[in-house]
């Protein structure tokens, strides 16, 4: 895995750091040392002219990565760039089994969970502008869900540089396990696509069937849960078995 920390999405990442502006010069920017130190690709977004919405270039980025790490702040709900980035992690996670690993950067996780306290403060604040009221539920179901989170509580009287450094360890470690199922996953695929081959030789599958090896080829590529793929099996069989529909097998 490589070292770098860009905003370049035509790349491949293990983690989508997320964080608002807060935190980018001190507690943000030593995780990040930390984690490149671990060789762990991160993806950063540099951008520090940010529009009233996240681009769809960093959209993309979010939905690459297969781990986001979401530093919340204080000042994490006055921001509407950091909320839509949690909605976008959040709905990663629900679709594309993403993992979503929260820091909460002296701030207490139930502010975060029920919207009390400045959280709370900051949503009446969305709550008087047009352009936000519309979200304002996205949002609070998406911190709500994120609190939930097993994750990392920063208080004011911690040591930050163990913290980072305990925090990086625990990402490649995840990064690492992720990495072992998608791979595990990739090679179950593969042998789904011999088996698929042989029967296709032997005439056992005629050309107007239809095996969906695309959505096989989705779950061996995107899922971390291995036993999904170890259930191609029995998915192919079924669909051999009723042959109900009409479009050609794609086994490349």
């Amino acid at each position: 895995m490589a070292t770098t920390a860009t905003n370049n999405t035509d790349e491949n990442y293990d983690v989508f750091l997320s964080f608002g502006g807060d935190t980018r010069y001190n507690f943000s920017s030593h995780l990040l040392g930390a984690i490149k130190r671990q060789h762990v690709n991160a993806y950063v977004d540099f951008n520090l002219e940010r529009g009233s919405e996240i681009s769809s270039a960093l959209v993309s980025a979010i939905r690459k990565a297969p781990v986001a790490v979401v530093i919340l702040t204080d000042h994490t709900a006055s921001s509407k760039w950091c909320l839509d980035e949690a909605t976008e992690i959040m709905e990663c996670k629900r679709t594309r089994n993403q993992i979503v690993l929260p820091i909460f950067y002296h701030l207490d996780p139930s502010d975060v969970r029920n919207q009390s306290g400045c959280y709370g403060v900051a949503f009446e604040e969305h709550m008087k502008k047009k352009d936000c009221i519309e979200k304002v539920p996205t949002w609070r179901e998406a911190l709500k869900q994120m609190a939930n989170l097993s994750g990392w509580h920063c208080l004011a009287n911690m040591n930050e540089y163990e913290l980072v450094e305990n925090i990086a360890e625990d990402v490649r470690k995840i990064v690492h396990s992720n990495c072992l199922n998608v791979n595990r996953a990739k090679d179950e695929f593969e042998r789904q696509k011999d088996m698929l081959r042989q029967l296709y030789k032997k005439n056992q599958i005629t050309s107007d069937q239809t095996l969906h090896v695309w959505e096989m080829a989705k779950i061996a590529n995107l899922t971390k849960d291995i036993g999904k793929a170890s259930k191609l099996s029995e998915e192919i069989k079924k669909v051999i078995e009723e042959g109900k529909t009409s479009r050609k097998v794609i086994v490349n």
